[in-house]
């Protein structure tokens, strides 16, 4: 299994690969024009470098978007939705994977999405997720290897 994503810590990178595989999972192609892209990858960036959140965090975000979207097929992002729909995500990974969180005001913060809005869109995400938020060791690696 080739790990490079999961040895990564560079923020440029991981918001390259973030910016890359939003769009993919989301809508099975890169449906951002090049600055609605670029918008979005420095988003990513910007919030990579500040919370210092790990790849696996990531894979683990990436993973619920994925599943997200299996479970709501019809489901058709909003122009800018990746941004919360990605600040959700890793906020369910980081409570999912790390002892020491952030809350949700922190989140809120490094995001820009409002406090109450970040709460709603958690619960939202988590019930369509039907609360099942573990990921089992075997399907993080084989998703890993797939987001190669």
């Amino acid at each position: 299994i080739n790990m490079s994503i999961l040895t990564c810590t560079n923020p440029i990178q991981l918001s390259e690969f973030v910016a890359h595989m939003v769009p993919k999972i989301w809508t099975g192609s890169s449906f951002m024009t090049t600055e609605r892209s670029n918008l979005f990858r420095i988003f990513c960036q910007n919030m990579i470098k500040a919370t210092q959140i790990s790849s696996s965090c990531i894979l683990v975000a990436l993973f619920y978007i994925y599943r997200l979207r299996f479970a709501y097929p019809s489901i058709r992002g909003s122009i800018g939705s990746e941004v919360r729909l990605f600040t959700t995500a890793l906020v369910l990974a980081n409570k999912f994977l790390d002892d020491n969180t952030f809350t949700n005001k922190t989140w809120s913060e490094v995001s820009s999405v409002p406090l109450h809005e970040l709460n709603i869109m958690e619960m939202e995400f988590l019930s369509a997720l039907q609360y099942r938020t573990c990921v089992h060791h075997l399907q993080f690696f084989s998703w890993s290897s797939q987001c190669q």
